[in-house]
């Protein structure tokens, strides 16, 4: 069971939203779903090229992407070049000539409709998928929400709040999490005994 990670946001007039995408003074629309790749760290040189830190775990969607959206009204930006830098992605976007116009898009987060998303295997599945979620034990136990997904590098865990608010960390492992079904909007867990409520019997 694979987590892959692209952050995702519902469209809103007035969520800040950015992605790595050439400027256009037309929004978006908003009645789809848009998720975050990146975000612009600065200026690279002195002839308009743009460093991005990746907010995906597939950097080299850059270098096949046509377009990609910035800012809060997601500004399209056609991609002239995209090439990997150490960890950043080097863009060299239409429009952008100069180190100065590099340099307004700081801060920027870039955005991809949500359809662009690569597509994953069947043991595989996006972070932002899971939020919302409801969670529940195998025996039919209701146990919860899904309210975040934290990575520690080695592993991603589930931050779930349970009936009572309680949060409560669960392992994103196959002896933990024993199917993720997004059509039902539900969970299936085995936890240790103990991890929600100290009464809730391993599952038999």
């Amino acid at each position: 069971m694979t987590a892959s990670r692209d952050q995702n946001n519902q469209s809103n007039n007035s969520h800040p939203d950015s992605t790595h995408t050439p400027a256009s003074s037309e929004p978006r629309p908003t009645d789809e779903e848009w998720v975050v790749v990146g975000e612009f760290v600065g200026p690279f040189g002195i002839h308009g090229e743009v460093k991005l830190r990746p907010l995906t775990d597939f950097p080299e969607r850059f270098e096949r992407t046509s377009t990609i959206y910035v800012g809060d009204k997601r500004v399209p930006y056609r991609v002239e070049q995209a090439h990997m830098h150490k960890q950043l992605v080097l863009l060299r976007l239409a429009g952008i000539a100069d180190v100065d116009a590099a340099e307004q898009l700081r801060g920027e987060q870039v955005w991809i409709r949500a359809t662009e998303l690569t597509p994953l295997q069947e043991d595989q599945f996006y972070l932002h998928d899971v939020v919302g979620l409801r969670v529940r034990h195998v025996n039919g136990q209701p146990l919860g929400v899904v309210t975040d997904v934290v990575s520690t590098g080695a592993s991603e865990l589930f931050v779930i709040r349970d009936p009572q608010g309680k949060e409560v960390l669960l392992p994103v492992v196959k002896s933990f999490v024993k199917q993720i079904d997004l059509a039902q909007g539900v969970i299936l867990v085995d936890p240790i005994p103990g991890l929600f409520d100290e009464d809730y019997e391993e599952a038999r």
